[in-house]
């Protein structure tokens, strides 16, 4: 920092600007990380707009991000800041002297902290480069409530310091900082409810609960259901809006009791329920995971999580998990069933026996008693509620574009099939040992630079350990790896098996020449490719290959440790990023075009399934799912049909547990018409409120692109 520039100067030019974030960041230019960002924390909280109030059931609600303050550099749950580049040099050019100072100030101070940070350098970045979701200890602040975090923080802070350890006063000294910043921002939201009077007899009366409660949560333990409902979606923008976790389990003690008593109802639980799933939707959040198991392994089903999926009705977030046991009550399944049926792709079916079977073996250390509150973070990625630091995504492993380069060397020369696929599995390996070994520079890399302080707070154990969030401090600490293109591959390895090695109809060169000419010509013989097995419709001779294919690469990535603890978990969870990861990768043996998008999830490259959803889940069931625990998506499409009457609803309801019981882990169904997809794409004015399900979430028709709205009218619609 120039003689010029000096802090105080900074950070009042910085507040002038409305980067209240930043001059947080800037005022102790001298000290650790961990200690800056505490600070731009709490500065933020102290400053921030708050989102306005107009009668709604819970408060805050709407966009986290309600001003324009915190622009040029903000607060980011994956990454804990982002810099906003091009509108900091906008900004210079109208800025006052001062402000400019600061503005160049705050540039060069990150400009290098960036450049340590950007270590992941591979292509194999399919849907996540270091990216970070987690969810917070929701229910230890309803039951303890956050005042009891500053005494436990400051008790531990008299320790450190009377031991002389630096480091971990400096993190004590963050977190106080931090609840400093809650608590002045729980003032400012009361405040700012006070200031809302007016309002008609409902709104009012809504308004005053709201305050009252706020005035109590989440600093103070909750005293009933309405409060912890409050506290449940304080802390959910606290932590600006990712994962609201295990709702039902959290939440349910308190209804139970309230219950009870009759100080609430059903139906005041799906209110408060809808209105926190609306702040989702808002805020574009992620996951929530209902039902399962609880602690002692037994059901965890309740009137809550009937609650909850009847609050997701054609809403598209959060990404609803619900986990399906074998004693699933009858009541959640035709909840879940009646909310798929309004189209919203809601919820998604995790097969709960096989989640908590394939955590147990992936040398992952999780207490049993844990076990039961795993939840997909983000998309599906799976990680334990309120004690995980889980890279989601990490990076994507693009296997056909490692194919691609695989024949570009091996194919005209490779003796037979086996040598082929050898020489894939090796080039697979290879590159598998660079993309961990990036991840694991970047996660080292983050633990010195890039501190996360709301999740340290919030999330165990950080606080009790002293260790700060990126630097190990979470009870469970893995990553999730993407693997993509599965079923590309797979048909393109059983193609160039039949036509180049068993039926001798190209030699390996003419195959590597069509495909460098993207079938130039070549549309008879592209055809003809599509006529070899395809990977979906129960043909051994391909669900094979994909088998083992499946297995080498999961093995692969399981027997790798990341840096901050755990392994390195397989997945596929595509989401929207199956047209741009195509957009690299040549033409492939199956047919696809170069630039085309590869397939959209662990299943079936879309529409190749052709063979009715039993052959199609049967396949998939093909695939080792035990050892891919971050999460193999797969999509399916269904008429209304199957959800008419109950005979038809216990045929899909057969169809899902067969899936599962054949070892299937993650089920998404999408419910909606071709005919009203294809209208919605010549009339998109009228469907604006169209959900479908993609890679991993529920999305917007609309909000697709071209491309990708094409890929979900490809996808093979299952009728009665």
């Amino acid at each position: 920092m120039t003689q010029a520039a000096t802090a105080p100067t900074v950070v009042s030019a910085l507040h002038q600007l409305g980067e209240h974030f930043a001059a947080g960041y800037m005022e102790e230019p001298d000290a650790p990380p961990v200690r800056r960002w505490s600070r731009a924390v709490r500065r933020r909280f102290e400053h921030r707009a708050l989102p306005a109030y107009e009668g709604e059931v819970l408060y805050p609600c709407g966009p986290a991000q309600a001003g324009d303050d915190n622009r040029i550099l903000s607060p980011s749950y994956s990454f804990t800041w982002s810099l906003n580049g091009s509108l900091l040099e906008e900004t210079l050019a109208s800025a006052t002297p001062e402000q400019a100072e600061a503005l160049v100030a705050l540039r060069d101070d990150l400009a290098p902290v960036k450049e340590q940070l950007d270590v992941i350098t591979t292509p194999h970045t399919v849907g996540g480069r270091a990216y970070t979701h987690s969810i917070p200890n929701y229910g230890r602040v309803l039951r303890d409530g956050l005042a009891s975090y500053e005494r436990r923080v400051a008790g531990h802070l008299e320790r450190v310091e009377a031991a002389g350890d630096r480091e971990r006063t400096d993190f004590y000294l963050g977190m106080l900082d931090v609840l400093a910043g809650i608590r002045a921002w729980c003032g400012r939201l009361v405040e700012h409810l006070g200031r809302a009077e007016g309002a008609e007899p409902l709104a009012e009366a809504r308004r005053r609960r709201l305050a009252a409660a706020l005035n109590r949560v989440p600093l103070q333990p909750a005293g009933s259901f309405y409060e912890a409902a409050v506290a449940y979606n304080a802390v959910y923008y606290l932590d600006d809006c990712d994962n609201p976790g295990r709702v039902d389990q959290e939440l349910y003690p308190f209804y139970e009791r309230d219950l009870r008593s009759e100080s609430t109802s059903y139906e005041e639980a799906v209110e408060l329920v809808r209105r926190l799933w609306d702040n989702c939707d808002e805020n574009n959040g992620w996951s929530a995971g209902i039902g399962g198991s609880g602690p002692d392994g037994e059901a965890a089903y309740s009137a809550l999580t009937v609650a909850c999926l009847e609050a997701a009705r054609n809403r598209r977030r959060p990404n609803l998990q619900l986990h399906v046991r074998d004693d699933m009550p009858d009541e959640v399944w035709d909840a879940a069933l009646d909310t798929l049926a309004t189209g919203c792709g809601l919820p998604a079916l995790h097969n709960e026996e096989e989640y908590l079977e394939s955590l147990r073996q992936a040398d992952l250390q999780v207490r049993e008693e844990d076990l039961g509150m795993h939840n997909g973070g983000g998309c599906t990625e799976t990680m334990i509620h309120g004690c995980s630091n889980v890279g989601s995504l990490d990076a994507g492993l693009n296997l056909p574009l490692i194919l691609s380069e695989t024949l570009e060397r091996y194919l005209a020369d490779a003796p037979d099939f086996q040598a082929l696929l050898e020489a894939y599995q090796h080039d697979v390996a290879t590159v598998v040992a660079e993309v961990t070994a990036q991840v694991n520079a970047s996660q080292q890399a983050k633990s010195r630079l890039q501190p996360q302080p709301m999740r340290s707070l919030l999330i165990d154990d950080c606080v009790d350990a002293g260790v700060e969030y990126n630097a190990g401090g979470a009870r469970y600490n893995w990553s999730v790896i993407n693997v993509a293109g599965l079923a590309t591959v797979a048909d393109s390895l059983a193609a160039l098996y039949e036509v180049v090695y068993e039926q001798r109809e190209k030699t390996g060169t003419e195959m590597l020449d069509i495909l460098r000419g993207n079938f130039e010509g070549e549309e008879f013989f592209r055809r003809r490719l599509e006529a070899c097995p395809r990977f979906g419709n129960d043909d051994e001779r391909i669900d094979g290959l994909a088998g083992e294919l499946a297995e080498f690469v999961f093995r692969q990535l399981l027997s790798r440790e990341a840096w901050r603890g755990g392994r390195f978990l397989p997945s596929c969870l595509m989401f929207v990023t199956y047209t741009s990861a195509g957009s690299p990768v040549p033409a492939t043996p199956d047919g696809r075009r170069a630039g085309e998008p590869i397939a959209d999830s662990a299943g079936p490259h879309q529409g190749r399934d052709q063979s009715g959803p039993t052959a199609m889940l049967r396949s998939v069931a093909s695939i080792p799912h035990r050892l891919a625990p971050g999460t193999l998506v797969v999509n399916a499409r269904f008429t209304r049909d199957y959800f008419i009457g109950p005979e038809r609803r216990e045929r899909l309801r057969q169809l899902v547990r067969s899936y599962f019981d054949l070892g299937g882990m993650q089920l998404q169904i999408n419910v909606v018409d071709q005919a009203i997809l294809r209208e919605a794409v010549a009339h998109p004015e009228r469907y604006t409120d169209l959900v479908v399900r993609v890679g991993g979430y529920s999305e917007y028709f609309n909000r697709l692109s071209p491309e990708l709205r094409a890929t979900v009218l490809e996808r093979t619609e299952h009728a009665l």
